[in-house]
């Protein structure tokens, strides 16, 4: 059963102020944008979050499910701290190409660990045959499509998710968008869930239509009250058998998506002292070239930005947004460009975040 529904966008803008070229400082505590995954049912990387950290949303990260555990040894702590970063920033709707089969839950280096076919994953009980309210976090309001899909009845949770395992079971364009969900502002709209029994994947893809990029989460979900069984459909009228047709002209095999991406950032510790330290982030060009970037990352131990230069910076919370400036957004292939700042840091371990670098 697939039903495909377009709702409309209850609006909400984030306004971003205009630096001067040169030194520039903004530490705003305003949504990131372009950041999210559900919390209801909660994706594997919520999950595996809320899990390490007690459900407090910080501290030290230390899982007690074992598939968390072992993600966290596997993969590292960078998919916790960004479990909203799921993504990948050039895929521009063309999902298959981009995300191969057996990489659906975890489709970047940074998040393979969370593709593991395996039935102990944290999970949220569903009740087959209703409507359900679903919720997808959000740092801010973008416009774009929300697919929705469940694993077909049959699926086995202990063999890789594939895209052929998948119905697509609902399609919400530009949902509303609402303050005070549990991890901050959250994209809601009802699911007609399936008739479905047992463990499934609720696969989600967050395909912004201002940007290429799109967002791929996993949620691991028990039904209950189905039957696992097929919906019933009517028998098909019968039909005069097909005319013969010569067979089909051979075609080239399907192209391998872009190897180079729109640009790469390495983020550098130029010189620390106590309670502060001075960073440095360098972004290069892609082989396209880059008209406007934006670099982000999330910070593991409190750390704040104190000033910033070559850039503007958004901050929600320990995730930080720095886009160009007039002056360095125009970059030829292969070209080069840096910011810099200064930050505050309430002791321990400096842990050196991971930055992503993609549109702005």
């Amino acid at each position: 059963m697939e039903r495909t529904r377009t709702r409309n966008l209850l609006t909400a803008a984030v306004a971003l102020s205009a630096l001067a070229v040169g030194y520039s400082v903004v530490v705003a505590p305003e949504p990131a944008e372009a950041h999210g995954a559900f919390t209801y049912p909660a994706s594997r990387t919520y999950a595996c979050f809320q899990d390490a950290t007690g459900g407090t949303s910080g501290g030290a990260l230390a899982p007690t499910n074992p598939a968390c555990a072992d993600a966290l040894a596997e993969g590292g702590d960078y998919a916790y701290w960004n479990w909203f970063g799921n993504l990948i920033g050039n895929s521009a709707g063309r999902h298959r190409e981009f995300v191969a089969d057996g990489e659906l839950c975890g489709p970047t280096p940074q998040f393979s660990a969370f593709n593991a076919a395996r039935d102990d994953w944290p999970s949220t009980p569903l009740q087959a045959n209703t409507t359900v309210e679903f919720h997808h976090n959000a740092w801010a309001a973008h416009p774009g499509t929300f697919f929705t899909y469940v694993t077909k009845s049959g699926w086995n949770p202990n063999q890789p998710l594939d895209w052929d395992d998948l119905e697509l079971v609902d399609t919400a364009v530009n949902p509303p968008l609402r303050s005070g969900g549990v991890a901050g502002a959250e994209y809601y709209w009802d699911v007609d869930l399936p008739n479905r029994s047992g463990r499934h994947v609720v696969y989600s893809v967050w395909e912004r239509s201002d940007s290429p990029e799109a967002f791929y989460n996993c949620s691991d979900v028990v039904f209950s009250g189905g039957n696992g069984q097929p919906d019933p459909t009517d028998p098909p009228e019968p039909t005069d058998p097909p005319e013969p047709t010569d067979p089909p002209e051979p075609t080239d095999p399907p192209t391998d998506p872009p190897a180079d991406e729109y640009c790469t950032a390495e983020y550098r510790v130029l010189n620390e002292w106590s309670g502060g330290f001075q960073a440095e982030v360098e972004l290069t060009a892609g082989e396209d070239g880059v008209d406007g970037w934006m670099v982000d990352w999330v910070f593991a131990n409190g750390q704040t930005i104190s000033s910033l230069w070559n850039g503007t910076v958004v901050n929600h919370g320990s995730h930080h947004e720095v886009r160009n400036l007039p002056h360095n957004s125009l970059l030829g292939p292969g070209q080069s460009t840096s910011f810099g700042f200064t930050a505050n840091h309430p002791g321990g371990v400096n842990i050196v975040p991971l930055p992503d670098c993609g549109p702005a």
